[in-house]
């Protein structure tokens, strides 16, 4: 609710200001002094409804934003009082000035100079109220970073997780699942329309930033005579695939739990191409650590479970120690330690997801 608040005051704001600026603008280039007055009393009038809508504008976005740091976030919260100011201090008074001039006829320089600030006052309203309009829809994840061309994930703080062009957006059984070229996913868990966002994030107060007691980013390596395993925890969504396919050499109840020795080589290899969070590397003798790298490209949706993206970039964040950023799990739950990085707390708080929505006709 405090969301639509917002969009419809500014909104509201915005072509409230526009309608000032075009009427003024036609009334002086095409109309008789006696509509320039009519105009002028109506622009008069009108900023009782401009400044109202700006302040609970500015009211609800500064609560929709709460403590957001992001610098989307911050350049909003700049521009808002900008435009506020300006209407109160510039446009009320031209345009009441402007207003009683016009009544009396007194069209002289005196009021084209006063005019000529009122327009100027315009339009540095219109710019920032239609800055942030854009960069409202944009931390809503309703349009994506200007000008993307290629596929990418972007992540706002206390936010969703927002998908630009997208190849692929598949349900774990590989149904393809209704996308579109911008879509906002829900990472807080509480969206009714999973996996897309529904604005909950905002109802429950979702905090996007990771948690200080997360896993220690450290590498640990575990050698064997054709090929040995580097393994970083924080960077594990705990899929249990490396246990699922080679239980000899994965097995986490014993220590050490890596032993390559005890799995044939391409088995081994099987297992780092097979671990969806890019958390297990191999290297083999005389190399350098590698990863496996996927063979397509988009993100799969766990039922009850993370995102699984392979070949798609994550901007603005945190790359752990031998992290793959072609390979990597995202939260969905809202509870991982490690946002927006899994760590398998959904499997610890029991997580269930709703259903899935239709796939894609």
């Amino acid at each position: 609710m405090k969301s639509k608040v917002h969009a419809i005051a500014g909104v509201l704001g915005f072509f409230c200001v526009l309608t000032f600026w075009t009427s003024t603008a036609l009334s002086e280039l095409l109309a008789s002094h006696a509509t320039v007055a009519v105009v002028k009393d109506l622009v008069f009038k009108g900023m009782f409804i401009l400044i109202p809508a700006l302040l609970v504008a500015g009211a609800s976005g500064m609560s929709l934003l709460g403590k957001r740091t992001d610098s989307l976030a911050v350049v909003k919260q700049k521009r808002g009082p900008i435009a506020f100011m300006t209407s109160l201090f510039v446009l009320l008074p031209s345009s009441y000035f402007l207003s009683s001039w016009a009544s009396e006829g007194a069209l002289d320089g005196w009021f084209y100079g006063v005019q000529a600030v009122e327009l100027a006052g315009s339009t540095v309203c219109l710019v920032m109220i239609g800055l942030n309009i854009r960069d409202g829809l944009a931390l809503r994840g309703r349009i994506g970073a200007r000008g993307a061309t290629s596929p990418s994930i972007e992540q706002r703080n206390g936010g969703p997780l927002v998908a630009i062009r997208l190849p692929v957006l598949a349900s774990s059984s590989g149904e393809a699942l209704a996308s579109k070229p911008v879509m906002a996913l829900c990472r807080c868990g509480a969206s009714k329309n999973k996996p897309y966002c529904d604005g909950s994030h905002n109802d429950i107060g979702f905090d996007s930033s990771p948690s200080e007691d997360r896993s220690k980013d450290e590498i640990l390596t575990y050698e064997g005579k054709e090929v040995t395993i580097h393994y970083n925890r924080l960077l594990c969504s705990h899929a249990a695939e490396c246990g699922r396919r080679q239980k000899a050499a994965f097995d986490s109840s014993r220590k050490p739990w890596i032993v390559p020795d005890n799995a044939p080589k391409q088995g081994i290899l099987d297992v780092v191409k097979a671990c969806p969070s890019g958390a297990l590397r191999f290297s083999l003798p005389g190399q350098a650590p590698q990863h496996a790298h996927p063979d397509a490209k988009g993100i799969t949706v766990e039922q009850d479970g993370p995102y699984r993206v392979c070949g798609i970039p994550l901007a603005s964040s945190r790359l752990a120690k031998g992290a793959n950023p072609d390979k990597y799990v995202l939260c969905r739950c809202g509870a991982s330690k490690n946002k927006p990085y899994c760590d398998g707390s959904h499997y610890d708080i029991g997580w269930k997801s709703s259903a899935m929505p239709l796939a894609a006709q």
